[in-house]
């Protein structure tokens, strides 16, 4: 996880759905990632990257934002049981 402060009227840019929390004080703004649509769709489909991007910004004194990438593969639910073990 990235942790991040930030003070009065900076921003960072993250992927869309990267944030796990904020501070009440952080403003957000969802924008396309290039300035043209098709530069935004060739990046989508040949890179893989996000259509969308947001700008989170600290209004009113600082602020704190935390993000995380996404997951890789899937989430699965293992029952540990004495005696048994698995290897991740």
């Amino acid at each position: 996880m990235l942790v991040t402060s930030l003070d009065q009227g900076e921003t960072i840019t993250a992927e869309s759905g990267a944030m796990t929390y904020m501070t009440p004080n952080i403003e957000v703004h969802t924008r396309k990632r290039e300035k043209s649509l098709l530069g935004s769709l060739g990046l989508s489909l040949i890179g893989g990257q996000s259509f969308w991007v947001n700008d989170y910004t600290a209004q009113n004194g600082s602020g704190e934002a935390a993000f995380v990438a996404a997951p890789v593969g899937d989430i699965k639910q293992l029952d540990i049981a004495p005696g048994s073990g698995y290897v991740i």
